[in-house]
Formats: structure tokens, C-alpha cells, sequence
């Protein structure tokens, strides 16, 4: 019964709070105590609109840091430190692309005389050297700026 009371008086109090009117209080015969936006219609009422405050005030709903707040940025961290190292190791990466078409390039400079994986030299005329050394040069300047 109690129980029923408490939630019949905390939904007035907050249908008087959002509605701004006024709200009155009264007991009956029984000793039951109501709580209305109009005065019953015989015996006496207490206006109690004034003495009420506001339910959900800006007080109780400022952010107050907590430990769940707290760990709950810590996945985000872990998320930006791993963003770093992937793109610290696609940096890396891409230096050792252009170190080895630099050095390649030059290679392609000088007098040429590859040699192929089984340990033959293989030739190149002047025309097939410069075409690969343009194709270095445009991929470098390309990916390395």
C-alpha cells in the first residue's frame, strides 16, 4: 500500500512538475491522503505547487566521471595507438618501395648487365633501358613524391 503511494504521489509530483499548474493535497475520511490539480470538491486541500522542485535538475544530471567513463575510453586509445602503428608500418613500407626503385633507377643509369635467377645475363637494348627507366622514374615520383 505504501508502495502504491509512493508511485501515485512521485507521477503527481512530476505530472505537476512538467505541467507547471498547481497541485493540492488532501486526506480523506479513510485517512488516505490524494494529490490532485483541482481542489476535491468537499472539505479542505493544501496547495503544495510552491514547495515543490524540480525532479530531474541539472545538478543530478551533470556528468560525474566514473570508472566506466574512464575504461571507456581506453578502447578508443588502444583503437588510435594501433591506427598509428599500421600506419607508421605502411610508411615504413613505402620508404623501402621507393629506397629500392631509387636504387634500381640508377642501376638502369649506368652500364647495364642484368643477370636472371638461373645466373644468365640478360641484355637490353638502349631503347627497352630507357623505357624501364622512365616507368621507375614516373612510379617513383608517383608513390614518393
Amino acid at each position: 500500500m505504501k508502495r502504491l503511494r509512493g508511485i501515485l504521489v512521485g507521477s503527481l509530483l512530476l505530472a505537476a512538475n512538467t505541467s507547471a499548474g498547481e497541485l493540492y493535497r488532501w486526506v480523506d475520511a479513510d485517512g488516505r491522503v490524494h494529490f490532485s490539480d483541482r481542489p476535491p470538491a468537499e472539505g479542505k486541500a493544501q496547495d503544495i505547487s510552491g514547495q515543490l522542485g524540480p525532479i530531474n535538475a541539472a545538478k543530478a544530471t551533470k556528468k560525474r566521471p566514473s570508472l566506466i567513463t574512464s575504461s571507456a575510453t581506453a578502447p578508443e586509445r588502444e583503437y588510435q595507438q594501433r591506427q598509428q602503428q599500421e600506419q607508421q608500418a605502411r610508411q615504413q613500407e613505402q620508404q623501402r618501395i621507393c629506397t629500392k626503385a631509387r636504387q634500381r633507377l640508377r642501376s638502369l643509369n649506368g652500364r647495364v648487365a642484368f643477370i636472371d635467377k638461373s645466373g644468365k645475363e640478360v641484355r637490353y637494348s638502349e631503347r627497352e633501358r630507357q623505357r624501364m627507366a622512365e616507368q621507375l622514374k614516373r612510379e617513383i615520383a608517383n608513390r614518393c613524391g
